[in-house]
C-alpha cells in the first residue's frame, strides 16, 4: 500500500503544485515504470524549484533509483530554477515546454544555477507525471472541458474582485 508521507505545503499555488509533483515522483519511484526508473539509474542529483520573491522553496533529491522531496532549499543543489513569481512557476511548469523555460530566462522571468542539462534530463522524467488518461474515460474529459472553463472565467472575475477590494 502507498501511503503519502505529511509534507508542509503553503497556501501557495507554486508551493502546491511542487508538492504534487513530488508526491508523483515518489510514486514513480516506487513503481516498476521501467522507462521511469532507468532515468534515475547511476544519479545522484538534487533539483531545487522555487521562487525567492514568494518564499517558496522545495526541493528533490535522487539518489540511484531512491527519490525523496524536501520544502525548503537544498544546501548545495545540482540545479536551481528561481521563478519570478508564483504564478510564472506554475504557469511554466504545467505548460511543460523546454523552449518557454529559455524564453523566461531571457525575459528574466526565471533564473537558473547549476548543471542546466539537468533541466532536460528533468523534462524527460516529467513526461511521466502526468498519467495517461485510459480511452474509455477520454469522452468523459472531452464533455467535462466546457465546464471547467466556464469555472476558470468564474475564479479568475473573482480573483479580480478580490485583488481589487485589497488593493492590489
Amino acid at each position: 500500500m502507498f501511503t503519502i508521507p505529511v509534507l508542509n505545503v503553503k497556501a501557495d499555488p507554486l508551493d502546491a503544485l511542487l508538492a504534487a509533483i513530488g508526491y508523483r515522483l515518489s510514486m514513480l519511484a516506487d513503481s516498476n515504470n521501467k522507462e521511469f526508473t532507468e532515468l534515475l539509474v547511476d544519479r545522484d542529483v538534487t533539483i531545487q524549484i522555487g521562487s525567492e520573491a514568494a518564499g517558496v522553496a522545495r526541493y528533490y533529491h535522487f539518489n540511484n533509483g531512491k527519490f525523496s522531496q524536501h520544502a525548503g532549499k537544498a544546501e548545495s543543489p545540482s540545479l536551481s530554477i528561481d521563478f519570478q513569481d508564483s504564478a510564472t512557476g506554475v504557469k511554466l511548469l504545467t505548460g511543460g515546454d523546454v523552449a518557454a523555460f529559455m524564453t523566461a530566462i531571457q525575459e528574466g522571468k526565471l533564473s537558473m544555477e547549476g548543471d542546466y542539462s539537468l533541466l532536460m534530463w528533468f523534462n524527460k522524467l516529467a513526461k511521466h507525471i502526468v498519467p495517461e488518461v485510459p480511452e474509455e474515460l477520454k469522452p468523459y474529459i472531452q464533455q467535462a472541458k466546457p465546464y471547467v472553463y466556464q469555472a476558470q472565467q468564474f475564479a479568475k472575475h473573482w480573483i479580480g474582485v478580490a485583488k481589487h477590494k485589497l488593493g492590489k
